[in-house]
Order: C-alpha cells, then structure tokens, then sequence
C-alpha cells in the first residue's frame, strides 16, 4: 500500500480548500473562496448563463449598426473590388492573390478568409451591406461570450476577475471601428481564431494529448489567413501555457516549436503569392514616422503612440476613424513630456509583468497579453503601413481588461470569491457594481453614440474632419466623399459650386501639410475641371502621375482636359494610356476616344477630306461598340455611333442609337425630388 493512504483524514474546510485549489503553480497557496462542494458542480450553469448574457449584450451594443453602408476601407476591398463582387466564383483568385488585388492596387497583405467571407455575402445579398454588418454583429456576440469562457477556464476559482475583464472588453467603444466598419472582421476573426488556439492550447496543457495542440495550430492558422498580425501567437501560446498548466519548459518548448512551424507554413505561403513579406514602401500620407529618417526620432514618436493607446482605453474620447499625418507630429526630443509618460507607463508594465510572472499572477499575463499583441503594430520593432488605428488595438485591448479587472476585484476583496448561485453576483460583492456600472454606462452610451457616426461616409467624415483638422487623410476624405457622383448627383448647380468651393478649400489645406499626396493632387485636378480651370488641372494631374502613375483614370481625366483645351493630340495619347493601363475594359477611356475620333472626322469634314473622315468614323463607331461591349449602359457610346452614321450618311442607323442613347439616359436620371 502507498504511503498516501496513512495521512490524516483532512477535515471538511481542508477539503474545500483543496476543491478550490488552482493547479497553476505547485508552491502556490489555496486559495479562500465562498463555494461548496456542490455548488461548484453547479457553476457550469452559472458560466453558461453569464456567457450568454455577455454575447447578448455585446451583439445588442451594435444592433444599430445592421443597417448601416459601406465606409472606409469597404470600398476597396469589397464594393470596389472586382475578385469581391465576383462572389464564389472569385474564391480562388482571392486565396491566390492580395488582399486589395482586384482594384488596380497591391499592398502586400495576404487575409484570404475575411475576403473570402465577404465576396460569399457580397453574392447572397446583391451587394447589398446589410448582411455582412449582421454576421459582423454575430461574430462579434460570440467573441465576447467565448472571452468570458476562455477567461472563466484560465482563473476557474476568479470569477469576477473573468466576468469583470469580459464586460469591459464587450462594451469598450474603441472596439467600434472594427465592429461597425466591414472590412475590420479581419481583426475580429483573427482574434476569434486565436481565442479558440489558445482554449485548445489550455486543453493541451492539462492533458498533454496531441489532438489538442493540433487543434490550437489550426486554430492559429486560420487566424493568419484572416490577419497577418495573428503572428504574435508564436509568443502568446507558451506564454499561456507557461501561466495556465503544470507543463515543464520543455514540453512548452515543444508546443512552442509546433507554433512556429505552422507560422512557417503560412510565411511560405504568403510569400509565394505575394512575393515578399513585409512593405515595399510607406507613405508618409499613412504613417507619420515616416516624415523623419531618424530611427530614434520614428521609435519616440512610436512610443508616445503607445501612449495614446494607453489613454483611449482609459478614456475612449474622442475617437477617429483616421490619425494620419500630421495629426501627430514626430517626437523630435528625449524631453517631450507625451514620450516621458508613454515611456514610464510601459517601463512599468514590464516590471509588473516581470514581478507576477513567477506566481504566475493574472495581473502579469494581463500586462504580457497586451505587450506581446500590440508588438506588432506599435511601429516599435518594425515600420507598418499606418502609425496609429483604434483597430490596431482591438486584440491587445483584452489584455488591458484583464488588468483592469483584476486591479477592481483586488480593490473590493473579491478576486478570489465565487458565487453560488446567479444572484450572488449582484449581492455577494455589491462594490463590484458600484465601480463597474459608471464605467460600463458610459462605455455603452459612447459605443452607441459613435456607432451612428459610421452610418456612412458623409457622416463618418463630416464628424472625423473636425476631430483631427489636421489630418490630411481626413482632409482628402472629406473632400473626395463631397465631390464624389453620388452626393452630387442631386445637388443643383449652386450647391455643387458651394461644395466645390470647400473641397477645394480642404484640398490646398491638405497640400499646405503634405505636398507630396497623389490622390490630393488628382481630386482637386478633379474640381479645377469642373470649374474649366484646364491648365492648372492638367498642372495637378501631371503632378500627381510624377508621384504615382498607376492609376489609369488620371490620364484618362488628364486626356479629357487637353481635349477641352483642343489639344488632340495629347488628348488621344492620355486616352490610350489609360485604355492600356486599366486591367479590365476601361469604358470611360474608350468613349473619350470615341469622342476624339468624331472630333477628328468633323475637322476633316470641314476640311473636304472625306476619305479621311471616313476612316476617323468608323473608328469612332469601333470605340464605341466597344465601350459597349464593356458597359452597354453608356448613353454617350450610342449618342457617338449616331452621330458617326448620321455623319457617314445612314439616317436610319443613327436614328436607332440616338433612341437608345437617350432611353438609357432617361433610366438612369434620379428621381425628381418630392
């Protein structure tokens, strides 16, 4: 017989002792709790219940976003995007392509399964952003609930710790951005994949069976397909490991190998489709660090950002949606007081996590959740492609609810209590609640309230140019969004000259920041030819080519202005340009040449050079038939073939297309207002 079975008989308060007992550190101590043996057993109801409660509650914070538009980054990776709007049929290109690819631009990001997703929704709702805002919604609803559960699992006998870090992470406004815009689902499935590595990685921890490792590393994967950042896990999961199992170093070693081999898998993937990890260049317009060479000024400014995200998790006020160049300017001196505080905080942090890290304190995996998270996007180790984005802090932000609530719980004595039962947990700890409710009024009215600024463009722009006037993203956004065809559409005259009047105004704002911005150059070239101001368009249009000469639509737009200037010449040429850069039928750049031509063949006309005409006719009527052929729905292409055949003396063809032309005119007028 085993010498075990001749200790004393434990009395029944050594017993519960040992019932509540955490299995995360042999040298640590029981810990007191309030629970019974059979009330234990019972709390699998309790923890369903509170998951459920926190999804709920976390879904109903933006159900007034379910009927919101497309914003932001929508555009160019679902509207604007031809792989997206493909639907399934476009799957394939989307897991052997970028990100952005299918909208004439590369940023060398790889997230086939967002992008995936949202081609699938694209197609089930005909465009329209209703059910994606929903499935985001419901996402959302369950990352929250499965937090609770994660968290429940990793401090079994810390109840209100999981419950408290939960409901903050649910209701915290900056989370807002990544649930009411579409396009950031790629934040939230990252996060949701890594949540259920990490609670396979526990199961793996306390059973040391494979299945459960391997299950975390699909897990992990599928992370990486919805979010580069995901990388972080590589440190994050022995770190968990290391807080929540009795695994010695070598076996997390070992799970820590297995990680990095399925991040090895997705680096090789990612760079043969795209042909390289990392960016090829950063544009100041994006990231502010970049107006500096200097590597400790850009690290400085890096922190002091850091900083920034310190406050908005404490204090989410104001938010927005943008804080490019030059809303914060580079940390030029060691003395800058923003650095200083920014510096300190982090200092501080690392000392804490270093202090907990030996008993394994949550307080420390907080800290260390945050830091290892953020690592990535801080612009600390490596330059990104924007220097700060609420969305960036969505993941780490979990860290920092966990500290929070562990700094709560420990304030009212409660972080070692479980509640028996569903109403203890509004009595048994009643100041819990009285520093919780506040917080969480004012964090649900924020979120709330700044849920209805992303109802759309206009209004998410009209709201952001205010908050940082000096952001020339911002600038240009709002510029764009006021002349763009849809506002002006029904607008009359007047109104559009007053619109033009501020854009305009906004733009050369922007310019006086950064004269360096392509698209700000190209949008007011835009407006200086509404206003018939051609030689200072084509000035900015050739400007913004000298920046930037991939976009096919400014030579097609540059082409247009010499054409109003009767310059042929280089109006043709532009045209062509265009027509060869565009990766798809360009139907603009064809009706525009199908116009010169006509141009050409009145002047022969006149000139009595008839063959001549004859030939610039017909190919008139061939750039028409092919504008056709890639939107039939352009009024001008049939307006052109008339008058090409009218001109080459066949009435009753021309008669045909003027009908047809002015049919499809009359269809697609808006309606007049009532």
């Amino acid at each position: 017989m085993s010498k075990k079975k001749f200790k004393p008989v434990k009395n029944k308060m050594q017993v519960l002792d040992d019932l509540n007992q955490t299995d995360t550190s042999k040298n640590k101590k029981p810990q007191p709790s309030t629970v019974s043996t059979s009330a234990k057993s019972a709390n699998k109801f309790l923890v369903w219940v509170t998951a459920l409660v926190i999804a709920v509650t976390g879904g109903l914070l933006y159900s007034n976003t379910s009927e919101h538009n497309y914003n932001l980054d929508d555009f160019s990776v679902i509207v604007d995007n031809e792989f997206t709007v493909k639907g399934t049929e476009a799957i394939g290109d989307i897991f052997t392509h970028g990100y952005r690819t299918g909208m004439n631009f590369e940023d060398n990001l790889y997230r086939p399964l967002s992008k995936a997703m949202f081609a699938w929704e694209y197609e089930q709702s005909g465009g329209k952003p209703e059910l994606s805002h929903k499935v985001n919604i419901f996402i959302y609803s369950l990352l929250c609930g499965f937090i609770f559960l994660l968290l429940n699992r990793f401090f079994p006998n810390r109840y209100y710790l999981a419950l408290i870090a939960s409901l903050l992470f649910a209701f915290h406004p900056i989370h807002t951005e990544v649930v009411a815009n579409i396009k950031s689902r790629d934040e939230m499935m990252a996060m949701f994949f890594m949540v259920i590595g990490l609670w396979y990685a526990k199961s793996y921890g306390d059973t040391l069976k494979k299945r459960w490792l391997l299950l975390s590393g699909v897990g992990f994967f599928l992370a990486l397909l919805s979010k580069e950042s995901a990388i972080t896990y590589v440190a994050l999961m022995p770190v968990t490991l290391y807080f929540f199992s009795e695994l010695k170093w070598s076996k997390i070693a070992l799970a820590a190998g297995f990680t990095v081999a399925v991040a090895g898998v997705y680096l090789m993937i990612h760079h043969s489709v795209i042909g390289g990890i990392g960016l090829k260049s950063i544009n100041i317009a994006d990231n502010s660090l970049m107006a500096t060479t200097s590597f400790m000024q850009q690290r400085m400014t890096a922190i002091e950002i850091l900083g920034r995200y310190i406050y908005l998790l404490c204090y989410p006020h104001p938010l927005s949606c943008d804080y490019s160049f030059n809303t914060i300017p580079v940390v030029s001196s060691f003395g800058n007081g923003r650095f200083l505080i920014a510096f300190a905080l982090h200092l501080a942090g690392l000392y804490f996590a270093y202090r907990g890290w030996k008993k394994k304190e949550a307080y420390s995996y907080g800290i260390l959740f945050y830091l290892i998270t953020i690592s990535i996007v801080s612009n600390v180790f490596m330059l990104i492609g924007t220097n700060m984005a609420e969305r960036l802090v969505f993941l780490p932000s979990l860290g920092f609810c966990i500290l929070a609530a562990w700094i709560i719980t420990r304030l009212t004595s409660s972080l070692d209590l479980i509640p028996s039962k569903i109403g203890d947990i509004f009595t048994q700890k009643s100041l819990n609640w009285m520093l919780l409710l506040p917080v969480l009024i004012f964090f649900s009215a924020k979120t709330i309230d700044r849920n209805k600024d992303w109802k759309n463009v206009k209004i998410l722009f009209d709201k952001d140019v205010n908050t940082v006037p000096n952001s020339v993203h911002m600038l240009y956004y709002h510029a764009n969004m006021m002349t763009n065809h849809d506002t002006l559409q029904t607008k009359s005259e007047e109104e559009k000259k007053k619109i033009y009047d501020l854009a305009e105004k906004e733009l050369r704002t922007s310019l006086t920041i950064l004269e360096a911005f392509p698209e700000v150059h190209s949008t007011l070239a835009k407006i200086l030819q509404y206003k018939g101001e051609y030689r200072e368009a084509i000035t900015h249009y050739e400007r913004r080519l000298q920046l930037n000469n991939l976009d096919a639509t400014v030579y097609n737009n540059l082409g247009t202005c010499y054409g109003f200037m009767n310059v042929t010449d280089s109006a043709e040429m532009n045209f062509k340009v265009a027509i060869e850069r565009s990766s798809s039928c360009y139907a603009d750049a064809l009706c525009n040449m199908a116009t010169a031509y006509i141009n050409r063949g009145a002047i022969s006309m006149q000139q009595n050079k008839r063959e001549e005409a004859i030939k610039h006719y017909q190919t008139a009527i061939d750039y028409s038939n092919q504008t056709i052929t890639c939107k039939w729905d352009t009024p001008l292409a049939y307006k052109y073939l008339g008058m090409a055949y009218d001109a080459l003396g066949d009435p009753e063809k021309a008669k045909k297309y003027y009908l047809q032309g002015e049919q499809i005119q009359k269809n697609s007028m808006p309606a007049p207002a009532k």
